[in-house]
């Protein structure tokens, strides 16, 4: 692990990050995702076009 200073990002700090996952790598993600989330979202996480997100606390959760 190293530091690069010209992110601007503190420790403990929250950051976000939209991707774009095709295939069966998506599904995989997709998978593991709702896995830690214990296969239950909330209304809010779900857009009126269909689209959904929702956020985990540590990217390691995922096995990935």
């Amino acid at each position: 692990r190293y530091t690069v200073r010209s992110f601007g990002i503190r420790r403990n700090e929250k950051i976000a990050c939209y991707v774009t996952v095709r295939g069966e790598k998506a599904m995989q993600l997709l998978e593991s995702g709702l896995k830690v989330k214990e296969y239950e979202l909330l209304r809010r996480n779900f857009s009126d076009s269909g689209c959904f997100g929702f956020g985990i606390q540590e990217h390691i959760d995922l096995g990935i």
